[in-house]
């Protein structure tokens, strides 16, 4: 497969300084969100390629690395136009066609990456015969059909991605099962919330998305997991939880990605970030 790059994104996103009105903040929103997808799909399906598949991992490199400098250059453009007053009406309607121009560059990104899952799927059905699902316990099943725990992740992360939701769940829970201790554990607990919020079993994926918190919490994965609560939060109408956690990201992890999408659900719910987050109060239990 050539190389899939961005290369307009960049440039499109140069004249970042030039003011815009409503309808941009929230087409940024909606691509910051997009792109912090194809981030997270990005890091799994770049661990998964394995040898003899050295063209497919560079791909896959070459689009994390793309994907990030665009993710960098939408924060520093939704930051500018915070900041600046109300230009042209002409400029306004020029900058917000080329945002949208982007996300569909952008969906065409994810589109290509989804296409990449499918192909490393089907390479992997054309090398070895097709064998009944057995995970393999802590202790190692030597048996001939039993699945090592990169196996059991990277199989669930395609179901994931391919929307066989109830199967992804299935090989997440079983690998955080048998191995909690693994690097990855806080990342398949994480995807069993993304499977239940993607399937709109939205207290099940408030629940998983806990359990990243309160079981894992020096992974990389709760600045993520206390995002993606909110918005279940917010879909189910627990609009005081949502806010409560949007703060968190906001002020705890100031430097993630999620920081900057977090700010901006907060603007959208008119929340002032100067009165104190009611730290310490009651949550649900996980």
């Amino acid at each position: 497969m050539k190389r899939v790059i961005l290369p307009c994104v960049l440039a499109v996103l140069a004249a970042r300084s030039i003011p815009a009105q409503g309808g941009t903040k929230e087409e940024i929103q909606r691509l910051q969100s997009d792109v912090l997808a194809l981030q997270n799909q990005m890091r799994l399906l770049d661990k998964n390629v394995t040898e003899g598949m050295n063209s497919l991992k560079t791909l896959a490199s070459q689009l994390t690395d793309q994907v990030g400098k665009s993710n960098q250059i939408l924060s520093q453009m939704s930051s500018t136009l915070e900041k600046q007053a109300s230009g042209a009406k002409s400029t306004n309607e020029s900058l917000l066609q080329e945002v949208r121009n982007l996300g569909a560059k952008i969906d065409d990104a994810g589109t290509r990456i989804s296409a990449l899952a499918q192909q490393i799927s089907e390479m992997k059905t054309q090398a070895k015969e097709i064998t009944p699902r057995r995970f393999q316990s802590p202790g190692g099943d030597s048996g001939p059909l039993a699945m090592s725990s990169d196996t059991i992740f990277y199989q669930a992360y395609n179901d994931l991605v391919q929307g066989n939701l109830d199967l992804a769940i299935q090989g997440f829970t079983s690998f955080v099962t048998n191995f909690p201790t693994s690097e990855k554990a806080d990342d398949a607990q994480y995807y069993i919330g993304e499977a239940y919020y993607n399937d709109n079993k939205l207290p099940q994926a408030v629940a998983a998305f806990t359990k990243v918190v309160n079981d894992f919490p020096k992974g990389d994965k709760v600045a993520s997991a206390l995002y993606k609560r909110a918005l279940a939060e917010l879909a189910m109408k627990e609009k005081d939880n949502a806010i409560e956690d949007f703060k968190v990201v906001v002020q705890k992890f100031s430097s993630s990605p999620e920081a900057a999408l977090a700010k901006s659900q907060l603007d959208g719910l008119g929340v002032d970030l100067s009165k104190p987050s009611k730290v310490g109060s009651a949550r649900r239990k996980p």
